[in-house]
C-alpha cells in the first residue's frame, strides 16, 4: 500500500524547483587541519613584524593578501510551502507529542533571492566571487536515502548551480552532511550511510549550521553566513566582515541579557525547544570542558563571518558536539544527543584558541623550553617578568589595564592596501590580549555600547622626524597618566606557592585552565608590558631551532596546539603539543610560535542593525517606512550612525486577505530596494 507521503514523493519529477539526484558521498569529514592561505602569503619576517611588534614593516612590501580579501557567501535555505517539505515533515515528525506550531516560520516569501542580490550588491562580485545555498532533499518515492529530491530555488540557472565552477554553487544536505570520526577511531562507509540515514531529511537550522564545514567548492576561505531574512542595506568594505591583518571581525554585545552561562542540560531544552539557548548554552559548555567554563556573549544575529579552516578544526576539536547536533532533526526533539548553536561555539573557539596560544608560547614555549620544566628559580624570573621589578615578598601583583595604540590605524591599512570599515567599529582586537579579561572588570553601566574599553587613554601619538603625517607614526605613553586597576595575580592560586619543581605543561594547565583568572591576569600583564603594541614579552627568543630527524622534511600542516575536547587529559609539552609535520625547514621556536598565535586572531566589533519580527500586516508596513526613511536620513550623513543590516524575521500568524498583504508588502519593498538581477538567475 502506498500512503499518502510516498505518493507524493513519488511524483516528484525534475523540474525547475526539485532537482532528482543519487546521493552515493560515504566519507567521513576529514580530520587534516588546513592552513589559512592569506597567513601562507606572509613571510616569516613580515609575521614577526606584524604580529610580535604590530608594524606593517618593510618586511612586508609587496606581501600579496589577495587570498584574505575575498569571501564566500553562503545561505541555509527552504522552501517550506514546497508540498514534498510539507509531507517530509509529517512524515518524520518524531513518535512522541512534540508541538510543531512554527510551521507558518517555513512559508516561502523568496527572500532568498533578495538577500542574495543585496549582498553581492554591497561587496562587489569581485569581493564575493562565488555563493553557495544550503538547501535540503528529501527521499525519493522507494524510501532509499541515495535517491533523493532536492530542493531547487524556482529562479536559479540550475546548469550553473551543479557545475561547482560558476558564481553559484547548490548544495543539499545528503550530500554536504558528513559525521566526524573521534580522534582514535575511524568509520567505515556503512557506519557513514547510518549515520545519514538518521539524520537526513533534515528540518533543523542547527544541524545545517554544524555541517557548513563540510561544503565545497569554495573560492575563499572566509566566508559570511546569512539566514535567508538577512539583507545588507548599504555598500561595505571587505574589512567590514574580515581582513588577513586582524582576521574575522566577530560582532556581538556584552549587554547582562546577552550573556549566556554554559550548561551541559538545559531546562529551555524543554521550556523553549525551538529556540537558539539551549544550543547556546551546550555550545559553551563544550568550549568550556577545553577551555575553562566562563559566561559568553550572544554572536549578533545578521551576516556572521566563519573562517572556513578554523571552523573545520573546530568540529575537529569537537568531533562528538558536531556529529551528534544533526541528530536532532527537528530543534526540539528530546530523545537525542543535546545540540549545539555552531556558530556561537565556532565563533567563540578563535576567541579561546587565541587565549590559548598566547599563555602556551609563554609558559611552555618561552619559559619551559626544550628541558620543559618549572623549578623555584624559573618561577621566580617568570613573577619578576610579570611585575616588571623584583618582587620577593609580595604575594600578590596588581595588574592595571594597558595602554595601547588604536585598532583602526589608517597608516597600516593603507600600507597594506585594504581599505577601512566603513559601517563596523573595531571594538577590540586579539593584539591587545584577551577581551573577556577587561570586560570583567568593568562594572555593565559603564560598559560603552560595544562593552569593551578604550585603550588608548593615556597614550601620545609622536609624529616622525619628517613630519609627514602620511607615513607611520609611534606612540608612546604618557608617564603621568595612571590606568585603572584591571586584575590581580594571586602568587599561591597561579604559581603554587613556588613550592618544588613541575612540568611547563602542567604549570600551563593551572594557569590557563584550572585558575582561569590567573591566565587572564597574566595575559594583561603581559600586554601592558610589551607596550603600546605588539606582543613581544610572550615570545621566546630567536634562537631556538625546533629543527630535529624526527620532524619531517616539509610542512604539511598548520600550527596548532592539541585537537582535544578535555584539557584534563591533553598533554602539552613542547615534543607532543607541536605536530612535527607543522614545522618549516629551520624554523625557529619563536617563529613557530607567532604563526599560531597569527592563525587565532580576531577583531571583536559591532554595526548598526535592526531585527524585526514579521507579524502582522498592519505593523510592518510602518517598520519598512521607517527603515527607508533611516536610509534616506544616513545618505544625508543626519543620522549616528549607518544601518547595514535588517532582518526580518518570519513569525507571521495572520490568514487571509491579512497575509496576502504581507507578502504584498515584502515583495514591493524587496524588488523596490534589490532590482538588480544575478548573473546566475533564470
Amino acid at each position: 500500500m502506498v500512503t499518502e507521503t510516498e505518493d507524493v514523493h513519488a511524483q516528484v519529477q525534475e523540474d525547475e524547483t526539485h532537482h532528482i539526484f543519487r546521493s552515493s558521498n560515504q566519507n567521513p569529514m576529514s580530520r587534516h587541519p588546513f592552513s589559512i592561505r592569506a597567513y601562507e602569503a606572509i613571510s616569516n619576517d613580515c609575521a614577526e613584524q606584524w604580529i610580535a611588534h604590530h608594524q606593517w614593516g618593510p618586511a612586508c612590501t609587496g606581501t600579496d593578501l589577495s587570498d584574505g580579501l575575498q569571501v564566500d557567501g553562503v545561505w541555509a535555505w527552504v522552501n517550506g510551502s514546497d508540498p514534498v517539505q510539507i509531507a517530509a515533515r509529517q512524515q518524520y515528525r518524531p513518535s512522541k507529542n512534540m508541538n510543531m506550531d512554527a510551521t507558518h516560520r517555513f512559508t516561502e516569501h523568496n527572500e532568498l533571492l533578495y538577500s542574495m542580490r543585496a549582498a553581492v550588491a554591497s561587496l562587489g562580485p569581485e569581493t564575493m566571487q562565488r555563493t553557495h545555498i544550503l538547501a535540503s532533499a528529501y527521499h525519493g518515492s522507494n524510501g532509499s536515502l541515495h535517491n533523493m529530491a532536492g530542493q531547487v530555488p524556482f529562479w536559479l540557472n540550475k546548469e550553473e548551480a551543479f557545475t561547482g565552477k560558476g558564481r553559484v554553487v547548490l548544495h543539499h544536505d545528503a550530500d554536504y552532511f558528513k559525521p566526524m570520526a573521534g580522534s582514535t577511531t575511524n568509520m567505515s562507509a556503512w557506519e557513514v550511510q547510518e549515520w545519514k540515514d538518521a539524520v537526513i531529511p533534515s528540518f533543523n537550522s542547527l544541524a545545517v549550521e554544524a555541517q557548513i564545514q563540510n561544503i565545497d567548492h569554495t573560492c575563499a576561505d572566509q566566508l559570511v553566513y546569512y539566514n535567508d531574512d538577512f539583507f545588507t542595506l548599504r555598500k561595505l568594505a571587505i574589512s567590514d566582515f574580515t581582513t588577513p591583518l586582524y582576521g574575522p571581525v566577530i560582532k556581538t554585545l556584552t549587554r547582562i541579557t546577552s550573556m549566556y552561562l554554559p550548561a551541559k542540560n538545559t531546562l529551555w531544552r524543554y521550556i523553549k525547544p525551538a529556540g537558539e539557548e539551549p544550543g547556546i548554552k551546550r555550545a559553551g559548555w563544550v568550549l568550556g570542558m577545553r577551555f575553562s567554563l566562563r559566561p559568553l556573549y550572544y554572536i549578533t544575529h545578521h551576516p556572521r563571518v566563519l573562517w572556513l579552516p578554523l571552523l573545520r578544526e573546530a568540529a575537529q576539536t569537537f568531533p562528538e558536539a558536531f556529529t551528534d547536533t544533526p541528530l536532532s532533526r527537528f530543534r526540539m526533539q528530546d530523545n537525542v544527543p543535546a545540540s549545539i548553536q555552531a556558530i556561537f561555539l565556532g565563533s567563540w573557539y578563535v576567541v579561546e584558541r587565541h587565549r590559548e596560544a598566547l599563555l602556551w608560547t609563554w609558559a611552555v614555549a618561552k619559559w619551559g623550553g626544550l628541558d620543559g620544566t618549572m623549578n623555584d628559580l624559573k618561577k621566580e624570573r617568570m613573577w619578576m617578568e610579570l611585575a616588571n621589578e623584583p618582587t620577593y615578598s609580595r604575594s600578590y601583583l596588581n595588574i592595571r589595564v594597558p595602554v595601547r595604540a588604536p585598532i583602526e590605524d589608517p597608516n597600516v591599512f593603507k600600507s597594506a592596501n585594504i581599505s577601512m570599515p566603513t559601517s563596523t567599529e573595531y571594538s577590540f582586537s586579539s593584539k591587545d590580549g584577551y577581551a573577556l579579561t577587561y570586560v570583567d572588570s568593568m562594572w555593565p553601566w559603564n560598559r560603552p555600547r560595544h562593552g569593551y574599553p578604550d585603550l588608548t587613554q593615556g597614550l601620545l601619538k609622536n609624529q616622525n622626524s619628517t613630519g609627514d603625517s602620511t607615513r607611520e607614526s609611534q606612540h608612546v605613553r604618557d608617564p603621568n597618566f595612571v590606568a585603572a586597576k584591571a586584575c590581580a595575580i594571586v602568587r599561591s592560586a597561579c604559581f603554587d606557592s613556588f613550592s618544588g619543581n613541575e612540568t611547563a605543561s602542567d604549570f600551563f594547565k593551572r594557569i590557563a585552565f584550572e585558575q582561569p583568572k590567573c591566565g587572564d591576569c597574566i595575559i594583561t600583564a603581559l600586554i601592558g608590558a610589551s607596550g603600546p603594541s605588539g606582543i613581544d614579552k610572550f615570545l621566546p627568543n630567536s634562537h631556538t631551532k625546533l629543527v630535529s630527524e624526527a620532524h619531517t622534511p616539509a610542512q604539511s600542516r598548520p600550527p596548532h596546539l592539541p585537537l582535544t575536547s578535555d584539557w584534563t587529559t591533553s598533554d602539552f609539552t613542547l615534543t607532543e603539543a607541536i605536530p612535527k609535520d607543522s614545522i618549516k625547514a629551520n624554523m625557529t621556536l619563536r617563529a613557530w610560535c607567532i604563526r599560531l598565535i597569527q592563525r587565532y586572531s580576531y577583531v571583536l566589533g559591532s554595526v548598526e542593525s535592526d531585527f524585526y519580527k514579521v507579524e502582522r500586516a498592519k505593523t510592518l508596513e510602518a517598520h519598512l517606512n521607517g527603515v527607508e526613511q533611516k536610509l534616506e536620513e544616513d545618505a544625508k550623513g543626519g543620522s549616528k550612525g549607518p544601518l547595514a543590516f535588517l532582518c526580518l524575521n518570519d513569525d507571521i500568524t495572520e490568514t487571509g486577505k491579512l497575509r496576502d498583504r504581507v507578502d504584498e508588502l515584502l515583495k514591493d519593498f524587496f524588488s523596490k530596494m534589490w532590482p538588480s538581477k544575478l548573473s546566475f538567475e533564470r
